[in-house]
């Protein structure tokens, strides 16, 4: 079985905790255009800094893999 992306991971979760994306740029500090090209457009890959900013912003522990 194909291991999930982080990516869809912290998506799956914003959306079972019905938040926007907007309210993990702003509880994270990082940028809404930065998220948005993480997560939605998939032009970037997520810095080891980023991810830690979401976990402690969502209460997570996704890795980088």
């Amino acid at each position: 079985m194909k291991k999930q992306n982080v990516k869809d991971l912290i998506l799956l979760h914003l959306e079972q905790e019905e938040r926007p994306l907007a309210w993990l740029a702003r509880k994270s500090g990082v940028p809404y255009g930065t998220l948005y090209g993480i997560l939605i457009h998939r032009i970037m890959n997520i810095s080891d800094e980023n991810l830690e900013k979401i976990n402690k912003a969502m209460g997570t522990d996704f890795t980088n893999d």
